[in-house]
């Protein structure tokens, strides 16, 4: 352990021995050779609670050592949040003190909102945005994920939306690149970049346009809403679909939570979580680490560089990874009543992130990865 996280641990057993204010000491370890930048941590506030009583959603401070920086956080619910960079086989130490933050208001690095006059629903981080389609488009789109490329760190989606006010249907400004980036997916009635579907006899099932919408957190680190789906026939059989979405700054990656309903509880479903096929893409797979990516030029043009779209899923429900004429996709395992978990995005060369499908596919075989070992967390109170 670093000398200088020594000293200062002991001084604080020391304080809190003399009646101090007690302080949480928190150990991370990646325990895997994998860099792990702008990672999220997670603690419960009822964990954190057990052992300091006295800290309180919105009360708390994280502080980083050795050097006592103090971090972002954002209470989501039951949870503290904050990021943090944790190099391969590295140990890192935090404390957690009750108090307000003394730093400047943090910038935004997420946004969510739903968007009138079109009803779209659009959110976006620090690398990448997406859509989900309203209603003046129903019977032309379903539920499939459209992407926004960025070439900026700061948010645009409610930039790009109100200057493309006024314009005529098709021509909105937000297709044509201006040195931010721009909307050149195409969807349709497609899944987009990584919508679902329900999958039976070989065909697909996806709902029309979401009914309605929740925000449920936004910013400045997390992201997350939930659409809610009617009507999804099957052979005559209805069910409808709850989708939570969350996206974390710094990351590519949707976390998608779906959850369908129908006649039967405890229903088994299959569900395709999946891409839709571009010209001229590449596709790659890896049925062990269950992860799928398809790359590809972004348009004809080719100074709009190259595009990648993936999806990971848990090896738990994973199944198998499979395609038709205009989807690839996995299919996963899931049950009416229960959420089933997957991960889906997009990264574009253009955003400096990533230089090549090699760097796309090792990106999501990485996030596989980090899925199946998290972080080792290990909470106590300082000094002990």
């Amino acid at each position: 352990m670093d000398k200088r996280v020594v000293l200062l641990l002991s001084l604080l057993a020391l304080m809190t021995a003399g009646g101090g204010a007690q302080v949480l000491h928190l150990t991370v370890t990646n325990e895997e050779n994998l860099v792990r930048k702008d990672e999220m941590l997670a603690l419960r506030w009822s964990d954190m609670q057990q052992k300091l009583p006295a800290l309180a959603p919105g009360q708390a401070v994280v502080l980083a050592l050795p050097d006592s920086s103090e971090l972002i956080t954002q209470t989501a619910g039951e949870e503290l949040l904050f990021m943090a960079d944790v190099g391969p086989g590295e140990t890192r130490h935090f404390l957690i003190r009750k108090g307000d933050s003394r730093g400047p208001r943090p910038a935004r690095r997420v946004d969510g909102r739903f968007v009138l006059p079109r009803e779209d629903y659009a959110w976006e981080n620090d690398r990448i945005a997406f859509r989900m389609y309203g209603s003046p488009l129903a019977g032309d789109v379903r539920n499939g994920i459209d992407v926004w490329t960025k070439r900026v760190r700061h948010l645009i989606v409610e930039k790009w939306y109100r200057e493309s006010e006024g314009s005529p249907p098709g021509k909105d400004t937000y297709h044509v690149d201006r040195g931010e980036g721009a909307d050149f997916f195409s969807v349709g009635k497609s899944l987009g970049a990584g919508g679902s579907a329900i999958r039976r006899e070989g065909r697909l099932y996806q709902p029309g346009i979401f009914k309605s919408w929740r925000t449920i957190e936004n910013g400045p680190l997390r992201v997350s809403f939930e659409l809610s789906y009617d009507s999804i026939d099957v052979n005559g059989t209805l069910y409808s679909e709850i989708r939570r979405t969350t996206l974390d700054a710094g990351q590519n990656l949707n976390r998608i939570d779906v959850t369908y309903y129908g006649p039967l509880d405890n229903e088994e479903l299959e569900v395709a979580c999946g891409l839709v096929k571009r010209k001229g893409v590449m596709v790659s797979r890896d049925p062990n680490g269950c992860w799928l990516s398809l790359w590809g030029e972004t348009t004809s043009d080719t100074t709009s560089g190259c595009l990648g779209t993936g999806v990971v899923l848990p090896a738990s429900g994973c199944k198998e990874i499979a395609e038709d004429t205009l989807h690839c996709w996995i299919l996963g395992k899931a049950r009416t009543g229960r959420p089933l978990t997957y991960y889906a995005g997009a990264g574009w060369t253009r955003s400096g992130d990533f230089g090549s499908a090699e760097d796309w596919n090792s990106h999501l075989a990485e996030f596989a990865q980090k899925i199946r070992s998290p972080l080792r967390l290990n909470l106590e109170v300082a000094g002990n």
